[in-house]
């Protein structure tokens, strides 16, 4: 008490009352402990199965490639759905933890549900709750490849075909929808049509043939170049599901790893393309050359739905045709899967390959009079051909091959006749007013004594290449200086590339007398305004170009970090301009060009073997 005093029990003193908690309360309390206890042995146990499945892969012999040792379809369905919601936050892994970030806030909907899914698991079996560590898991479990591609799964790139797309794909291929173009087309299959391609390439969407005309004139004859594109529009219909399906994708994917076609590969590589030996649909280009290499006015091209027979030949074959002593890789038929592999008439095919080559020649020299980049550097640079395939034998169950390809007389040939067809096109947009999507290009201004200090070569290639400014599109026709050109349309690759099938669909309905399928620009306020030519060719290949230059690089990385110290040569093509020591190289062996940043000043031109692990870093 306050003076001191005994307390009482009488005082009024507070004195707490425990009360039973009733029955039903305490067998809900121990319900809760034992879900709880469960659940958290539940993860424990699960936790304790993923570090055994990692550390069992992590053992494997570096000979072997390890097998599964988790396998998703023995866990429970909340288990799977989080391992899967775990593939939408590792995809990001290959981004800055910036862009990471920034990915994650702009995720909506499914993806943003997924990577809180993801995060949640991750914590839950005691790991940070980041894209590399869910990547790492992933790959630990075996439920990733270690060289998985993330960008096709951030970018949600669609690599396979609805069931009802390939079934839309068999009912063309089995009753074709009936040919708008059928009383118009031109039988062209009397001359020798020759697809000249990789021998790997399954969309054949282009051949070449040579016609001898009579005349009255003084030469007796002409030669007129024809050049056949395969004709996807004369099966695909405006606003069908394969159709929409195409645009939607833009362009076929080729990477390393993969082709991801346009429209399904049964249709691809079948209907839709020029197949050897067989009597296909085409859309053909007629044309004559002028005495200077140009196209002739006084002859206008004929652009005319056709049908043509082709002959498959790789560019190797093609080269050992013209030129016996031809350093190519592979001169033989066997390398080919067409059904065309054997040359009828040799002597005819050489001379109509002869008759190929040299108006390629007269073309090329018309556009180095024009003012193309061969005019500054003549040497063709070599393309980077990156191959990687899954194998048994590989360490981590994948080959990697690069190997730089020239050019010889079999590219320029067709890189020729293409550029030629094009220019025909773009011509014909421009003669009869059909709205076309106009590539140009400006070339800056390269001075006499500046060529004149460039080593000849692949430097002299690069300066041409640095000299150009970003192709544009526009709807009005201007020079393609790059090319030397004075207008210039792509329509060449109507399997692979939607912008030009809608180009091909353009043209036949103006051939037809029908009404345009894209009479507008993007200056109109027409309700098409947003799916005109111009629009698709503009956004037609910035995803397939993004994934294949970031895919090509990642193999290029793994490639050079495979060699370690073996020694590779490397040729300096140009410096910075702007920053000390940091140059443009090429490995001629690969064909692969990329930025070094060396310890010391390089020349221009000099060449030196480097090794080959420390300019993984720089790729």
């Amino acid at each position: 008490s306050p003076k001191g005093g005994k307390l009482s029990l009488s005082d009024n003193a507070y004195c707490p009352m425990y009360e039973p908690i009733p029955a039903a309360i305490v067998e809900t309390m121990r319900s809760r402990a034992k879900v709880e206890a469960q659940e958290k042995a539940k993860w424990e146990e699960l936790k304790q199965r993923i570090d055994d499945a990692c550390k069992i892969r992590s053992r494997s012999s570096d000979n072997v490639v390890p097998v599964p040792v988790f396998h998703m379809e023995h866990e429970s369905e909340e288990i799977q759905a989080a391992l899967q919601s775990l593939e939408r936050l590792a995809c990001l892994a290959n981004l800055s933890p910036e862009e990471a970030q920034r990915e994650e806030k702009a995720a909506i909907g499914d993806d943003d549900e997924a990577i809180a899914c993801a995060k949640q698991f991750l914590q839950k079996i005691s790991r940070r709750a980041t894209p590399e560590v869910a990547q790492r898991l992933l790959i630990g479990l075996g439920l990733w490849s270690e060289h998985k591609n993330l960008d096709l799964l951030r970018l949600n790139v669609p690599t396979v075909f609805g069931q009802y797309l390939e079934d839309a794909a068999i009912e063309i291929a089995s009753s074709p929808p009936p040919d708008l173009d059928e009383a118009s087309r031109l039988d062209l299959t009397h001359l020798l049509a020759f697809a000249i391609d990789e021998a790997y390439t399954r969309e054949i969407d282009d051949a070449l043939s040579v016609e001898i005309l009579k005349t009255d004139g003084p030469m007796h004859s002409r030669q007129r170049l024809w050049v056949h594109i395969a004709d996807p529009s004369r099966f695909i219909e405006l606003g069908s599901p394969l159709d929409i399906s195409a645009r939607r994708r833009a362009s076929s994917i080729y990477l390393p790893t993969e082709t991801i076609p346009m429209f399904p590969m049964s249709l691809a590589s079948g209907p839709l393309s020029l197949s050897p030996g067989e009597v296909t649909c085409a859309l053909s280009v007629g044309l004559m050359l002028d005495d200077a290499g140009g196209i002739d006015e006084s002859t206008p091209p004929v652009i005319t739905p056709s049908l043509v027979k082709t002959t498959r030949l790789t560019y190797d074959q093609v080269d050992m045709l013209l030129d016996p002593f031809a350093m190519v890789d592979d001169p033989s038929s066997s390398d080919s899967d067409s059904k065309n592999d054997t040359l009828e008439n040799v002597e005819a095919t050489v001379k109509s390959l002869r008759q190929l080559e040299w108006a390629s020649e007269q073309r090329l020299q018309w556009r180095k009079d024009g003012g193309s980049l061969e005019s500054i550097g003549p040497y063709e640079l070599p393309d980077m051909s990156v191959k990687a395939r899954q194998s048994a034998d590989a360490p981590d169950g994948w080959d990697v091959e690069i190997v730089a390809r020239e050019r010889y007389a079999a590219s320029r040939i067709v890189t020729e006749l293409m550029l030629a067809a094009n220019e025909a096109v773009a011509m014909y947009g421009d003669t009869h007013g059909v709205p076309m999507p106009f590539r140009c290009q400006e070339v800056q201004g390269v001075s006499a004594a500046e060529i004149d200090a460039t080593p000849e070569g692949p430097c002299r290639s690069w300066l041409a290449i640095r000299s150009t400014t970003r192709s544009q599109i526009t709807s009005n026709p201007l020079p393609h200086g790059g090319l030397g050109l004075d207008l210039y349309v792509q329509a060449t690759s109507p399997v692979r590339r939607y912008a030009d099938l809608a180009v091909h669909h353009q043209i036949k309905a103006h051939l037809r007398g029908d009404a345009l399928p894209f009479p507008g620009n993007d200056s109109d306020a027409s309700s098409n305004a947003g799916n005109t030519l111009l629009r698709l060719a503009q956004n037609g290949g910035i995803l397939s170009r993004q994934l294949e230059r970031a895919a090509n690089d990642y193999w290029l990385k793994e490639f050079l970090r495979r060699r370690g110290t073996q020694p590779i040569q490397a040729l300096v093509l140009s410096s910075d301009g702007w920053k000390d020591n940091v140059y443009k190289i090429l490995l001629p062996e690969l064909g692969a060009i990329f930025t070094y940043r060396s310890n010391k000043s390089l020349a221009i031109g000099e060449q030196m073997d480097m090794q080959s692990l420390p300019l993984a870093d720089f790729v």
